[in-house]
């Protein structure tokens, strides 16, 4: 399925859609995500589930549903209302943050961060976003721009951390049978950095080391935003993950 370019961007900053992908670490199957976006000129939503499979599952048992709503203002996302819930080995694990002038604040956190990691002090999440408004306001800047550069800190409620994003340029993504796209693609590169909510009994030079990962994105679908239709990246629990998209859907 071939990508389709429009104006200076790469498809419409407004629409929604629904993706599924699957995940594969060293040749096997080991994660599934669903995810829905929805951008307007108001603002956004995003709700994304995924769920450790295959071998994966027997060795960590993962699972996570997490939506957010929010607004833009110019190009920045300004996220409203933050919620998650999973299970992860065994435990289970509850997220609500709200935000006041920017600034999150912690309604729930199941179990409380003093029971694994070093807790993040709050002013030093002042002006921080979540993980999927971060995901949102990439693609909707290359919707408008056709570029991503930028940095954001994020806030889940655990870990604070920094991610730097920049254009790579167009890249030609082959033919595979993991995924339903392949064709001309923008390759963005991202770099996280943890900067708070170590966990205890970890080595913490290491927890600070930069992660790396990529992100491609086309317009895939008419009258929709761009879709990420391969991202790449290292996970601390399953090595080095690719996420092939298997479905998208427009509305």
């Amino acid at each position: 399925m071939p990508a389709i370019a429009c104006g200076a961007g790469l498809g419409s900053p407004d629409g929604s859609y629904s993706v599924e992908y699957t995940g594969y670490s060293h040749g096997f199957i080991v994660l599934k995500l669903t995810g829905t976006v929805t951008l307007s000129r108001n603002g956004y939503t995003a709700h994304v589930s995924f769920h450790t499979a295959g071998m994966a599952a027997w060795v960590v048992r993962t699972d996570n549903d997490s939506q957010v709503r929010g607004t833009f203002q110019g190009s920045q996302a300004v996220p409203t209302l933050f919620e998650g819930s999973g299970n992860l080995r065994g435990s289970r694990r509850v997220t609500r943050i709200s935000y006041q002038n920017g600034d999150p604040v912690i309604q729930t956190l199941t179990p409380p961060v003093e029971h694994e990691r070093s807790a993040v002090p709050p002013e030093r999440t002042r002006q921080t976003i979540d993980t999927l408004s971060a995901a949102a306001m990439l693609i909707h800047e290359v919707a408008q721009t056709g570029a991503c550069e930028g940095t954001v800190t994020t806030f889940d409620g655990r870990r604070l951390a920094t991610q730097t994003v920049h254009t790579t340029g167009l890249e030609l993504l082959p033919h595979t049978g993991r995924s339903i796209f392949d064709g001309q693609a923008l390759r963005c590169d991202f770099d996280g950095r943890q900067l708070g909510g170590f966990v205890n009994d970890e080595n913490e030079d290491a927890l600070r080391k930069p992660r790396h990962g990529t992100a491609w994105l086309a317009a895939l679908l008419p009258g929709a935003p761009p879709v990420p239709v391969r991202v790449a990246f290292d996970n601390k629990l399953l090595g080095q993950v690719t996420l092939y998209l298997t479905s998208a859907k427009a509305g």
